[in-house]
Formats: structure tokens, C-alpha cells, sequence
């Protein structure tokens, strides 16, 4: 039996309206500035690294759990570092002042290859995973007293991204949890930038609005890509790179300027322009 590709119901909406894929622009490929290049490479990098952080949170804290019975009383949280292909999850113990790890998990490639339970002469914390740890609690309880848009009455996920240079922010991000594993939320996610001295600075939305969308394709088809415009930057963001990758498929973006964009996990190509 033959699969029919299938577009999200975002698809069939720009397909309504005069931006389907038959009304793109042929080649030559949009212009790409070098400014919005550089914009593509740092998308894909954090993309990848909020992919691989927050899948090792998620698969880390089951392995935890089942090595860990009392872990309730001793984990005061977790944080991840390390690179995308290899992060190494830390969970630490309730001393605010020095913590220390009770449990550690590495991953290689999207799998859990090693955990082991701290032992009782673990060192403390490093200073830059301290400095994670800080920049987590600030940027909450910076975006707490902003106020911001919930889409989802589940606790937010927090993912934390090391600073790419030493004076660089780190970004924290506090993203909207899946209500299940069929559906992609691509709004109410945030990110704050939290400089070298630990006080937060930006925050910013990903979308003006709360939208969730289906990865589940109807009987008798199967998915090809998700579909979705973009409002408030000339690229693709970290998000789409990062919602690629929870729904194993393409994200085609529309950006404002009409430019058509593939996100297929951190590859972020132009491949036309609606044409008016």
C-alpha cells in the first residue's frame, strides 16, 4: 500500500491561503546574509545541545530513580553539560552552599552508556557547574516576576546551556512540556540570558501566541514534515531545530520576509519564497 505524505493542518491553512508549495519561487535560492548565517550556526548548535540535554534529563532521571530509591530526600537538582553527543547529567544534593553529586549519568550518541550512584567523598561541584545551578534559579525567578504566557498547566522543563566564551551569557530555557508523544508544542517556550555576574538580562518568547501541533499523520499516511510560519526573527530559531528533533521530521519555517525554510534537525536551509 502506498503511504500518502503528510503536512501538518498549518500546511493545509497555507495551502488555503496561497503559500502552498506549488506557489514557491524557483531557484535561485533565497539570499542568506552573513549576519543571518552566523544566526543559522548558533540556531543548530543550541538546538542540538537543547535536544541532548533534555533528553538526558528525561532518560537520566528513570536510570536515577531505579539506582536511587531515596532519591527524594537527596536531590536537590540536576544539571547537564558537556557536548551534544556526549552529555554527561549530574544530579547534586541539597547543600546549597557546596553541592555535591549524588548520582551521574553519561550518554553518548542519544544513549545512556555509564551511571553510577556519588559516593559519600565526592568533590564539590565545579565552579562552572555552580555557576549553571545559579543561573537556573535566577533566570526562573526572573521570568516569575515578569509574568508570561503558560501553554500548558504542566511544570515547565528547564534546560541550561553552558556560555560559549567566558564572558558569554548562558541561556536558560523554559520550555512548554509535551502533553504527549504526539504532539509538538512550539509555543511557550522562553529563553533568558544570565551574564557573567549572574544576573539575568533577556527574556524572550518564541511565539506570540500558544501552538501545539500533531506529529501524528491520519490513517493510511505518514509524516513528512511539520509546517509552521515564523514571525519574530528573519530565521529559523533553536526551537525549530530543537522540535525537529523530538518529532523525528523536517519543520518547513515561513518567516515574515516570505522566505521558505527546511529545519531538518540542526540543518537550516532556504528553499524558496512564497511568491505574491
Amino acid at each position: 500500500m502506498h503511504h500518502r505524505p503528510f503536512l501538518s493542518a498549518v500546511a493545509a491553512a497555507c495551502m488555503a491561503s496561497g503559500a502552498a508549495a506549488g506557489a514557491l519561487a524557483k531557484p535561485p535560492v533565497p539570499a542568506v546574509s552573513e549576519v543571518e548565517q552566523q544566526a543559522i550556526r548558533d540556531a543548530g548548535t543550541r538546538g542540538a545541545l537543547l535536544y541532548a540535554y533534555d533528553q538526558a534529563a528525561w532518560h537520566g532521571t528513570d536510570e536515577m530513580m531505579a539506582k536511587l530509591p531515596d532519591a527524594r530526600s537527596k536531590v536537590g537538582g540536576w544539571i547537564v553539560d558537556g557536548p551534544a553527543e556526549a552529555p554527561q547529567l549530574v544530579f547534586f544534593d541539597r547543600d546549597t552552599a557546596a553541592p555535591h553529586a549524588v548520582f551521574v549519568a553519561d550518554f553518548r550518541n542519544g544513549k545512556l552508556v555509564s551511571s553510577r550512584v556519588a559516593g559519600p567523598g565526592e568533590p564539590a561541584l565545579s565552579p562552572e557547574r555552580r555557576r549553571l545551578i545559579a543561573a537556573r534559579a535566577a533566570a526562573t525567578e526572573a521570568l516569575k516576576a515578569k509574568g508570561f504566557q503558560r501553554c500548558s498547566a504542566q511544570a515547565m522543563n528547564t534546560v541550561v546551556l553552558p556560555p560559549a566564551a567566558p564572558d558569554a551569557p548562558i541561556y536558560v530555557y523554559l520550555l512548554t512540556p509535551q502533553p504527549d508523544m504526539n504532539t509538538i508544542p512550539f509555543g511557550g517556550h522562553y529563553r533568558v540570558a544570565v551574564g557573567p555576574d549572574g544576573q539575568p538580562g533577556e527574556i524572550r518568547p518564541f511565539t506570540n501566541s500558544c501552538i501545539a501541533m500533531s506529529a501524528r499523520p491520519p490513517a493510511g499516511a505518514k509524516s513528512a514534515a511539520l509546517v509552521i510560519t515564523h514571525l519574530l526573527d528573519p530565521v529559523p530559531t533553536e526551537i525549530h531545530v530543537f522540535s525537529s528533533l523530538v518529532a523525528h521530521v523536517p519543520v518547513m519555517v515561513a518567516t515574515k520576509d516570505g522566505r521558505i525554510w527546511a529545519v531538518a534537525g540542526p540543518r537550516i536551509t532556504p528553499i524558496g519564497k512564497i511568491a505574491h
